[in-house]
């Protein structure tokens, strides 16, 4: 299984995290960095379904605010097994970085880093 890296643009759907969610995340046992209050879906332009956010990750598990225009919920995940390098044990950036099961194309955390950039 290899990424599609050709003109991956991302859905501009966004959501600013009420005081309940904030709260979610920031008790959640990790080292990682305190979460945003807003949040930009990752998922591909024109996806089907919710939109998505990762939120936070804590060891295998991936914490994911997903969102319509009516209601929202945070869900835990596990990481997309997509991978540009099948069989290593560790997560990389050109490991898709969405979660398994996720609509549309595999975003590699490469990609994602290099828009946010821009």
């Amino acid at each position: 299984m290899s990424i599609a890296y050709e003109d991956v643009k991302n859905c501009p759907a966004r959501i600013t995290l009420d005081a309940g969610q904030l709260a979610f995340f920031n008790e959640l046992p990790t080292d990682a960095p305190s979460v945003q209050s807003e949040l930009r879906c990752e998922l591909e332009l024109g996806h089907e379904g919710s939109h998505a956010a990762l939120g936070q990750h804590v060891e295998t598990t991936t914490w994911w605010i997903q969102w319509t225009l009516s209601a929202s919920e945070i869900n835990p995940y596990t990481w997309c097994p997509a991978s540009s390098t099948p069989h290593v044990a560790h997560r990389d950036d050109r490991d898709c970085a969405l979660f398994d099961g996720h609509p549309g194309k595999h975003l590699s955390g490469r990609q994602a880093w290099q828009e946010e950039a821009a």
